[in-house]
């Protein structure tokens, strides 16, 4: 009997091709988007130089206290299996994601041990195809680890592009059959196929993207979908709401934006833009992030969200800054890499994660308040997890943000995001940004132009959060307004020992959060209460860890840190934050904070010393407990009374806690 299913796939797979002739006079793609600048024009400096050296001297450097499966060969040979624990393709899908931030690290440092490391898992790849061109290992028909191993092999092309790896690629999204390329998260192909298609011109990879990216719901009609398969174009226009797997949605919202790229149809525009403003009026927290524990779990500020969602969004919101050219976006980006992300790691880069929230009273082996994997490991602070994507995805979160401090247009260097750096724009032209940004209010930006003066046009962003920039060049107004939320150029020759001086004061904002509390900002930062904390060594071996533990426990500890202090605080509803400026370089005298375990003492950036200063009254709050009683994070109680006096505690930003209070009950009236 005729597989009509088949069949019709098979016709459609002849349409496409014929598509693929017919898109090369199709019509005019859309705006041309800002450019990423290979990882060797970028050089950071300052306080983000310095964090990227305490991540290259944490984990990133040492795969042994992550444990399996970033102790063996990574991409350059075969994973072998570690007893019975998770699916084959896990361990390629959690090294993908440490090849990439190891390797943009190798290249942001100059590090050549991981820059070797990193490409030789690129050859091997790239050596051993199957017979039909696909890439990855042939014990995995799942082609989502690729996909996340492209953006390993779209840093090495930036440095050094090669028409083999090009060849590598097409022949790979070529290979990926449509029945397959439309289930799970086989979809994310899209990614590196789009890119792949501009890079070679190859017009039939976008045809086949377009189709199966909008095509998917009923293609699939009559198969058994599983949870990534419901990610639609219907399912993100449709009413219900956004219940899905987090990273799943992370990931997939960055696709209609690049297929708006490559086929200039602006319904994918309106696709993306509505369903990532949708993600975030549903589910967002006050850090920047959204909930996801694994799922999306609305705007209940107790609700968790999994680091890896701290990275893949800020990686899909660098696509809406590139394409879309709106500073909100990094704005979004800049709010979450500094606050959910940096929180959800200890500040030595020697412990992190899986699962994070705006307030977490406890950090144990036994604190998980979340019901996926309820009262286990997954809250606390340790090197190995009993799932270890978010180990392997941390290593992306801050070399993704350097990566994208400064993109290129036509005759143009873009300042994206701020942080202390160097950008390669030309051979004639250097601009040297120094800053303690988002840790002071200045950003300043000296040019060296040891040729003689050179022309381009330098963008810069004005928050939208800040109603008050200022701007000069050498000294004098630069005479441009200053609108809040938007980009400003100055398009001029530019000669050396040009001065150009950013100003961006940031206002102390009390937000009121969703069901109720408050917590305030202060330009891209959130600020905590750093809970007093003990930090105890966790020894323990939990049955649900598989036998994982960092080989050396004593330099790479598992953490057990409880408060040493009271947390039970409320405010009033109308209460004030004042700026408090401490001593230059030294982490504020909050207790617990400065030289516990994992937290050092001298902290990169001087302004860092900042922290703010608010009127609170403590209440009778006290923890949540578990069937065994565990002890948990509760909840925000509803208009607690107070128990005591008034007093002043220092919030800090929320990036170096561990510990916190961040959100805060509104006292009854």
């Amino acid at each position: 009997m005729i597989d009509f299913r088949r069949f019709f796939l098979a016709l459609l797979q002849v349409a496409l091709s014929l598509a693929g002739l017919l898109a090369a006079i199709g019509p005019a793609s859309a705006q041309s988007p800002w450019q990423e600048p290979g990882l060797r024009d970028i050089r950071p400096e300052g306080w983000l130089l310095e964090t990227l050296q305490t991540q290259r001297e944490g984990l990133t450097g040492h795969p042994e206290a992550l444990s399996y499966p970033y102790n063996t060969c990574l991409w350059a040979g075969e994973i072998p299996r570690m007893g019975t624990h998770g699916k084959d393709w896990w361990r390629y899908e959690q090294t993908a994601y440490y090849t990439d931030g190891l390797l943009r690290l190798g290249y942001l440092l100059d590090d050549k041990a991981f820059i070797e490391k990193g490409e030789a898992g690129i050859r091997y790849t790239l050596d051993h195809p199957w017979e039909n061109g696909r890439l990855g290992s042939r014990k995995v028909e799942y082609t989502w680890p690729f996909a996340v191993f492209f953006r390993a092999v779209k840093a090495a092309y930036d440095i050094s592009p090669s028409p083999a790896t090009l060849e590598a690629l097409r022949r790979h999204y070529h290979s990926i059959p449509l029945e397959m390329l439309i289930r799970r998260r086989n979809i994310l192909s899209l990614e590196g196929m789009l890119w792949t298609a501009q890079q070679t011109g190859d017009k039939a990879l976008v045809a086949r993207a377009d189709s199966a990216f909008r095509l998917r719901k009923s293609l699939l009609e009559g198969v058994n979908t599983s949870r990534d398969d419901w990610v639609t174009p219907e399912f993100l226009l449709g009413e219900a709401p956004y219940k899905m797997h987090g990273v799943t949605m992370s990931e997939i919202l960055k696709l209609p934006l690049l297929l708006y790229v490559a086929t200039g149809n602006p319904w994918y525009r309106h696709l993306a833009v509505t369903s990532l403003d949708r993600l975030f009026e549903e589910d967002g927290l006050p850090d920047g992030l959204f909930t996801s524990a694994e799922w999306l779990q609305g705007r209940g500020i107790r609700h968790s969200h999994e680091t890896c969602n701290a990275v893949d969004m800020s990686w899909t919101l660098g696509y809406f800054l590139e394409i879309l050219k709106d500073p909100r976006y990094a704005d979004r980006l800049e709010k979450i890499v500094f606050n959910a992300g940096a929180g959800s790691v200890t500040r030595d880069f020697k412990a992190l994660q899986y699962y994070s929230s705006v307030n977490q009273f406890l950090a144990t082996g036994t604190s998980n308040h979340n019901k996926d994997n309820y009262c286990s490991t997954w809250m606390a602070y340790r090197p190995t997890h009993q799932t270890e994507c978010c180990a392997g995805n941390i290593h992306r979160l801050y070399p993704n943000y350097a990566a994208r401090l400064w993109l290129r247009g036509e005759g143009e260097a873009v300042a994206a995001l701020y942080g202390p750096s160097r950008f390669r724009y030309s051979d004639a032209l250097t601009f040297v940004e120094e800053t303690a940004y988002p840790y002071g209010e200045e950003v300043v930006f000296r040019v060296e132009a040891p040729k003689g003066k050179h022309a381009a046009r330098l963008t810069l962003r004005i928050p939208a959060w800040c109603s008050e920039a200022s701007l000069s060049v050498n000294g004098k107004d630069a005479g441009i307004a200053l609108s809040a939320g938007s980009f400003v150029s100055l398009d001029r020759s530019w000669r050396s020992g040009d001065r150009i001086v950013l100003r961006l004061p940031m206002p102390v904002v009390r937000q009121t959060a969703f069901g109720g509390g408050i917590w305030f900002e202060r330009g891209p930062l959130v600020y905590s209460y750093a809970i007093p904390a003990q930090y105890q060594k966790d020894t323990t071996r939990y049955a649900n860890m598989n036998g994982k533990y960092p080989a050396d426990d004593e330099a790479f500890s598992c953490w057990d840190i409880r408060p040493s202090g009271p947390w039970n605080f409320a405010v009033a509803a109308d209460a004030e934050a004042t700026v408090v400026a401490g001593q230059p370089g030294l982490a504020p005298d909050v207790a617990g904070v400065a030289g516990g375990p994992g937290r050092p003492a001298v902290l990169p950036g001087s302004a860092r010393a900042s922290c703010l200063r608010i009127p609170v009254r403590p209440i009778a709050w006290d923890f949540d407990k578990g069937p065994a009683g565990e002890l948990l994070t509760p909840d925000l109680p509803a208009c607690p009374a107070p128990t005591g006096p008034e007093q002043y505690i220092d919030l800090v930003p929320y990036g170096e806690t561990t510990l916190r209070l961040t959100v805060f009950p509104v006292l009854s009236e």
